[in-house]
């Protein structure tokens, strides 16, 4: 880990040997079979998003990100989604079609369900070590306001004893560190935290 987060080309070169073509086989999956194109045009389409992807996940922040915990693939396949997906918006754009309205789109969107479902799982994992590291009233406020309950701030202050002002201070605490913590593993890096609220940076899509 220490290698590969310093930037040692051997390492990177191993990291991009072991997991290369299982990123590509489940791209051909998503990717090959929806552009009812040649078969040479679908193989350059794969290698260059094998390509790009690599090229973000070895990025000096990206590598910081890794934590070397969760499966590497899976890291992989967020960071495949979005570059998919910025392709999708791309080809939009050019040619005036919603996404996957092309000759086999349905296996695009399929490919990118089953990609979003290994990312949601991944997120999930992330919340419970996010929510693992805080206090005893701090994780009952955090499921108070964003679990399953999703009580309002009068309603979670009523429930804490405390004051709609002290509920609304601490969570935007929470706020912060969430997304700080999101952020250095790699998700929602377009996004900042401006007074109570989380927006896009400027020059964001």
């Amino acid at each position: 880990m220490q290698a590969f987060r310093e930037g040692d080309p051997a390492t990177m070169g191993r990291v991009y040997r072991a997991h290369a073509e299982g990123l590509a086989r489940m791209l051909r999956g998503m990717v090959w079979r929806a552009r009812g194109s040649t078969s040479f045009q679908g193989a350059l389409e794969v290698e260059n998003t094998v390509l790009e992807t690599f090229a973000r996940a070895f990025e000096p922040r990206t590598r910081q990100a890794y934590d070397g915990v969760r499966p590497y693939q899976h890291f992989l396949v967020g960071i495949a989604r979005n570059v998919l997906l910025e392709q999708a918006r791309q080809r939009e754009v050019a040619v005036g079609l919603e996404p996957f309205e092309e000759v086999g789109g349905e296996a695009v969107a399929e490919g990118l369900e089953s990609a979003r479902i290994l990312e949601d799982q991944e997120v999930e994992g992330l919340l419970s070590d996010f929510k693992d590291g805080l206090s005893t009233e701090e994780r009952r406020l955090f499921e108070l306001r964003f679990g399953e309950e999703g009580l309002a701030q009068e309603g979670a202050a009523e429930r804490l004893g405390m004051t709609r002002i002290q509920v609304r201070r601490r969570e935007l605490g929470l706020k912060t560190r969430l997304l700080e913590f999101l952020q250095s593993k790699g998700y929602l890096e377009d996004i900042e935290l401006k007074g109570w609220s989380f927006l896009k940076r400027r020059g964001q899509s």
